[in-house]
């Protein structure tokens, strides 16, 4: 028999802590805000949280945000990170999250100076 861990209240506050940090820290890097809500493009609810059932399930999505996070605060985005931007995204997309770009959208659209 086999026993499947439920993801825990701190892994939640993870995602969408990293959700957030990614529509209010990142996006604003690429978009400009007078054209578009930034913080509304990318966003996490209780109800998407369900999908995200185990502690794996919770990893999974915790390490997709983190990579899509680095690779996009690079100082130069490459094609070369193509492959592992898309299959984060895949990792989001099968616990229904969905993430509003491809890679192309980041590399096409220079940021602004990070500042940490």
């Amino acid at each position: 028999m086999s026993m499947l861990m439920s993801s825990t209240i701190e892994q939640e506050e993870k995602i969408k802590s990293l959700c957030s940090y990614l529509s209010k820290q990142v996006f604003p890097r690429y978009i400009q805000e007078e054209f578009v809500e930034v913080e509304k493009l990318f966003s996490i609810d209780g109800k998407t949280l369900e999908y995200v059932e185990s502690l794996d399930d919770a990893s999974r999505v915790i390490t997709a945000l983190n990579t899509i996070i680095s690779i996009l605060e690079t100082s130069s985005i490459s094609s070369g990170y193509e492959a592992l931007f898309t299959e984060s995204i895949h990792t989001l997309q099968s616990y229904q999250i969905a993430f509003p770009f491809p890679l192309s959208f980041f590399t096409e659209h220079k940021p602004a100076h990070f500042s940490k």
